[in-house]
């Protein structure tokens, strides 16, 4: 079975809960002082709003990004949305 494959019933992309926390994992491991403000789900992507000590960014991470990382409780985390992230911030 896929995971990647609409059909078979498993989407990480449509689990917002699970980008969450994905999200969440990547920012704690690299700098625990950032908060996840809000987070928008668009049609191919969603927008986190990322915050430390007053300042605000704005991150968009798109499906493709997302879907490449369903195993990334195993570790296998996209290497543009990895890289989103720590450049997100690193502007912080």
């Amino acid at each position: 079975m896929n995971p990647l494959d609409r059909f078979d019933g498993y989407n990480i992309f449509d689990d917002k809960g699970e980008v969450k926390r994905l999200i969440e994992s990547l920012i704690q491991n690299k700098d625990p002082d950032v908060n996840i403000e809000r987070l928008r789900k668009l049609d191919f992507s969603y927008v986190f709003t990322l915050s430390k000590k007053g300042k605000i960014k704005e991150v968009e991470l798109v499906r493709s990004e997302i879907e490449a990382s369903w195993e990334w409780r195993k570790g296998n985390v996209d290497e543009a949305l990895q890289k989103k992230i720590e450049n997100t911030l690193f502007e912080l």
